[in-house]
């Protein structure tokens, strides 16, 4: 057998999802108030660089809509911004801690804790659909800690939809989500917030598509051969930078 073909049939039994680098983001700083009513007109936001596009690791068929998401912080808070292309914009859920997940959705997945730490792949999730109802949750492997976290609060949201919820007869723009979560969420977990400059955070952006044209996007891919976004292993680098946009 010719060593061309023996490298052929190797990589047939290679796992159908293979890990590619992860992708790393820099957080800036934010130098004015924020108001979370889903209008990114700070300035910060307005300079903020965007994260690299998302891509759809377990895509079957349908349109390949694109989101854009920016992460920013301050003394207290970070903040995350989504804009969505939607041409169907779907949502059943109106209340917190339901299956938002099957509403046209926007979810930060964050492992807080220190990357050199016992704690390195426990992460919380905030699953926040267009609506503006979310899901919020612990997973703690090193703590045996795995929960529904209903007495969350301090997040703030704030979203536009640009087209009409639940009518698929028209053709939608898309719809954006920005929110905010306190640093007092990861006290927790072993490290300090607010950040130093240079700290590191590991963050999976993910989308999921609603009801109609549900696609599964993630700006870090999970390594997995179905559509999974809890894959803490998967998460991109982010690093903290106390650069302030004003």
């Amino acid at each position: 057998m010719k060593f061309s073909t023996c490298v052929f049939l190797a990589l047939l039994l290679l796992p159908a999802a293979v890990s590619a680098d992860v992708p790393e983001y820099t957080a800036k700083k934010t130098g004015s108030s924020m108001a979370m009513d889903g209008i990114l007109d700070e300035p910060a936001w307005q300079k903020a660089e965007s994260v690299s596009a998302f891509v759809f690791p377990w895509y079957k068929e349908g349109e390949k809509e694109q989101t854009e998401a920016k992460i920013l912080w301050d003394d207290t808070r970070i903040y995350f911004a989504f804009k969505c292309d939607d041409k169907h914009v779907w949502a059943d859920h109106y209340t917190h801690h339901t299956a938002v997940y099957q509403d046209d959705t926007c979810e930060a997945f964050i492992r807080p804790g220190d990357p050199n730490g016992p704690d390195v792949l426990d992460y919380m999730n905030y699953e926040i659909n267009c609506l503006g109802s979310y899901l919020s949750e612990f997973h703690c492997k090193s703590r045996d800690l795995n929960k529904r976290w209903f007495e969350v609060s301090g997040i703030e949201i704030g979203r536009v939809i640009t087209g009409t919820v639940n009518d698929d007869s028209d053709t939608d723009t898309g719809w954006v989500l920005e929110f905010s979560i306190p640093f007092w969420h990861f006290k927790d977990f072993g490290q300090s917030y607010p950040p130093k400059d240079g700290q590191l955070i590991y963050i999976g952006l993910n989308r999921l598509g609603g009801k109609t044209n549900q696609q599964y996007s993630q700006w870090a891919p999970s390594n997995t051969r179905r559509p999974q976004f809890h894959s803490p292993a998967d998460f991109g680098k982010v690093t903290f930078s106390t650069e302030v946009l004003k």
